[in-house]
């Protein structure tokens, strides 16, 4: 617990099929004050990609949203200083 400074994911956020025990256990293994990053692009695989992803790929801001309601329903008194930048 608390061992990293900072954890990313890189290219692989739309992938995830169990967001909440992933962001859970970065918070887990990272130290207070750490520092997550998630980075995406424009373009997947949709047939792996969650559907609410591939809905719309052009939507830059919703997938913005939708990693940022990941973080912010993590774990109970978990993320914060939670932003998006282009």
């Amino acid at each position: 617990d608390g061992e990293f400074d900072f954890v990313t994911n890189v290219v692989s956020v739309d992938y995830l099929i169990k967001p909440r025990e992933i962001f859970t256990e970065m918070h887990r293994v990272m130290k207070p004050g750490g520092v997550a990053i998630m980075s995406f692009s424009n373009r997947c695989f949709p047939n792996k990609a969650i559907s609410m992803w591939v809905a719309d790929m052009s939507d830059g801001p919703g997938h913005c949203k939708i990693v940022g309601d990941y973080f912010r329903f993590g774990p109970e008194g978990g993320w914060e200083n939670i932003c998006s930048v282009d």
